[in-house]
């Protein structure tokens, strides 16, 4: 199958098994995400045009990138880094409120071969001073709302004033900062992107960014490191975990892309959710993403989704009960949506029967444990639902339940969720992150029996292979 398989359009309502077992993972020799998400497609005149990134800031103001835009103002960004000194695996901080800018930083780090770190926005400039130190950053990259707390942890810190080599900042102005447009209107627009190997680390993501929340919990049975675990760490996300992440993507989006699908996600795109679940995704399957920034009013979310018009949304469970709560409009014929997601985790059986039963586009849960993809998934039209429960095995990923000692447990018995590293083909699996990164070090995830990794996540199977979170019980 090609990248991300899974493609095809089946025309049967319970193909699961057969999706599940002949599903192979395929993985180039060469592989950059920015290569695949955004340049691609800017070296075709066609694909050039189609639009990548709707983004409206807090008064409505759109910025609008075309994929031959995005690729320019990425490889612009990308030429300032190189001029900075940025070699291969050199780590950028972005401390930037939720924007277009965040995406097209990521893209030009991982351009050049860096490693992109995103911070997002906090107000608590420890916060910045201990992922700085322990991501080793040599340029960052903040904005009016990041500044002041980013600029005082830098400031209070001779350490990070000796590694820190330079600051460039994005509407916002200060002797100490490059401004962000003078820096890119000097670059040229055209880069060769740095290739890759797919296992070469892309991404550092920090718990507590984006809503995520840390899958960091030491289980017994697990081998894991509490002195580490105690320690700010942060998910190691490679080239190649794009890929892995595509077969859940496409599954609970209802076999994205279709038409002219369009995507929305409420998750800051500096998060694991809005990256790995939406921007990059997306991006890749050469489609047009909407964003804007959280704590938008829900006529004002409503708006949105009925402007661009939207058509595969991405949403955590409590945003859609902000939806519920309001009214009942996600049902109205006004809308172009085909397809809804969310987390299994926290969506109550009222959320979830409402989403099912008072809408006319499908509902699909997921699971989605920060560092390994989407590994269980409902797909409507693909696979039958099961009322309450978190979904099935998503193709690519082999899945067992596991007792405290690191036992298998039975059918129907909850135990704690593991993946496996290697697919059903014995094929190593490049949706799990491996590593962690601490103190400027790449530290490998421990497996439990030699060959599973452990997501902390309480759950159990039954026999018709349906996953159960033990909150939803």
């Amino acid at each position: 199958m090609a990248i991300g398989g899974l493609m095809e359009e089946i025309k049967t309502t319970n193909m699961h098994s057969s999706l599940y077992d002949d599903y192979e993972w395929y993985i180039p020799s060469n592989f950059n995400i920015a290569s695949a998400c955004c340049h691609r497609w800017a070296a075709s005149p066609h694909e050039a045009r189609l639009a990548a990134i709707y983004f409206e800031d807090q008064v409505g103001q759109l910025t609008s990138l075309s994929y031959g835009q995005l690729s320019e103002k990425v490889n612009k960004l990308a030429n300032g880094f190189v001029r900075m000194g940025i070699h291969p695996q050199d780590r950028i901080a972005i401390a930037l409120q939720h924007s277009a800018e965040t995406a097209i930083t990521i893209l030009a780090a991982i351009t050049v071969g860096a490693i992109a770190v995103p911070l997002g926005i906090s107000d608590d400039s420890q916060y910045y001073s201990k992922r700085l130190l322990d991501c080793g950053a040599r340029i960052a990259i903040v904005d009016k709302h990041s500044f002041s707390p980013f600029l005082h942890a830098v400031d209070h810190n001779s350490q990070l004033k000796n590694s820190l080599k330079q600051i460039i900042g994005l509407n916002t102005e200060d002797e100490r900062l490059i401004p962000w447009k003078s820096l890119l209107a000097r670059q040229p627009k055209d880069f060769n992107v740095i290739p890759v190997r797919p296992d070469t680390t892309a991404i550092l993501l920090y718990s507590g960014v984006g809503l995520d929340s840390p899958n960091t919990k030491s289980k017994k049975g697990s081998n894991s490191n509490p002195q580490i675990e105690k320690e700010i760490v942060a998910t190691v996300i490679s080239h190649e975990t794009l890929i892995g992440s595509l077969p859940g993507f496409t599954c609970s989006q209802d076999w994205f892309p279709q038409n002219k699908d369009i995507f929305f996600t409420t998750y800051d795109w500096s998060s694991y959710y809005g990256l790995m679940g939406g921007l990059l995704p997306t991006l890749y399957f050469g489609r047009t993403i909407v964003g804007c920034p959280s704590g938008r009013t829900v006529p004002r979310l409503l708006s949105l989704i009925e402007h661009y018009p939207v058509t595969n949304f991405f949403a955590s469970p409590d945003e859609l009960e902000r939806i519920r709560a309001y009214s009942g409009v996600l049902s109205s014929c006004e809308y172009g949506l085909r397809c809804v997601s969310t987390l299994a985790e926290g969506c109550s059986s009222a959320l979830e029967f409402w989403l099912r039963e008072s809408s006319n586009f499908s509902f699909n849960k997921i699971l989605m444990p920060v560092g390994f993809s989407i590994v269980i998934s409902e797909s409507n039209g693909k696979w039958p639902s099961e009322a309450g429960s978190a979904g099935k095995a998503v193709p690519g990923y082999v899945l067992g339940v596991f007792d405290h000692e690191g036992n298998k447990v039975k059918t129907n018995s909850f135990g704690t969720l593991h993946v496996k590293e290697t697919d059903i083909h014995n094929d190593s699996c490049p949706g799990v992150s491996t590593l962690k990164w601490h103190t400027n070090f790449l530290h490998p995830v421990p497996l439990v029996d030699d060959q599973w990794f452990d997501t902390g996540i309480a759950i159990k199977v039954d026999k018709n292979g349906y996953y159960w979170l033990k909150d939803t019980m």
